[in-house]
């Protein structure tokens, strides 16, 4: 059972769709009220794989609403997860630095698990703490800080989300993360994460590839490949 879920549990710790992708650490901004966004990707380590699929909207001014579903493979004892989020970054909340503008938010999110055989079981809650600083056209960081809970496990633990984006040109992104816990036994140990993203069309549509690595696990790089859609204009 471990080791199947290896992969799915590394999910939950990066909360997959709680972030924009190809980070998991979230950035401190909404989709533009009426507007949505698709977020798609496979993910793939030495002894599984999992296809997430990942829309958000904005529904009101500085308040966006997330869902995913992630199907595993094998599915031979988990047949898939699936998640909700709410982001709310209010504008009143924006300050001015010496550094540069930076932005904060609140970011409250659940994901459920659906054993073979049984039904869906409530696995993990998440409430975190969102800060965006854009030092310039070029650079950003982005720190989440925050509690989750375990509820098969029964375990709380305490979040820390760094990331660092550097964007040399419209079409290119690349980013540097780390994602860490005072809980390994039940949340893994701190996964690092490199990757970068290809607009093919600035700010509407990319194409992104991630590579992972979880300190004390045996299954080696996790690899992502995925695609993010944008600015999907649904109602007024």
């Amino acid at each position: 059972m471990k080791k199947t879920i290896t992969l799915l549990a590394l999910l939950f710790a990066g909360t997959s769709t709680w972030a924009g992708r190809p980070l998991a650490t979230d950035d401190a901004g909404t989709a533009d009220v009426g507007h949505c966004q698709f977020e798609s990707w496979v993910e793939r380590d030495s002894a599984s794989r999992a296809l997430v699929l990942a829309p958000a909207c904005g529904v009101a001014k500085g308040l966006e609403l997330g869902a995913d579903y992630t199907r595993p493979s094998p599915r031979d004892e988990v047949r898939g997860m699936s998640g909700l989020a709410l982001k709310w970054v209010p504008e009143s909340w924006r300050l001015a630095t010496g550094l540069g503008e930076v932005n904060f938010g609140l970011k409250l999110a659940t994901a459920w698990l659906q054993p073979a055989g049984a039904g869906w079981q409530h696995a993990e809650a998440a409430a975190l703490a969102l800060a965006s600083l854009k030092l310039n056209d070029t650079w950003a960081l982005h720190a989440n800080v925050g509690l989750a809970r375990d509820r098969l496990a029964r375990e709380s633990a305490t979040l820390t989300n760094l990331a660092a984006v550097w964007t040399p040109t419209d079409r290119a992104l690349l980013f540097a993360e780390a994602q860490m816990n005072n809980k390994r036994a039940t949340f893994g140990g701190t996964l690092s994460s490199v990757g970068a993203r290809w607009w093919l069309q600035p700010e509407r549509f990319g194409i992104d590839l991630t590579a992972s690595r979880q300190s004390g696990a045996s299954t080696g790089t996790i690899w992502g490949l995925g695609f993010g859609w944008y600015g999907l204009k649904l109602w007024n």
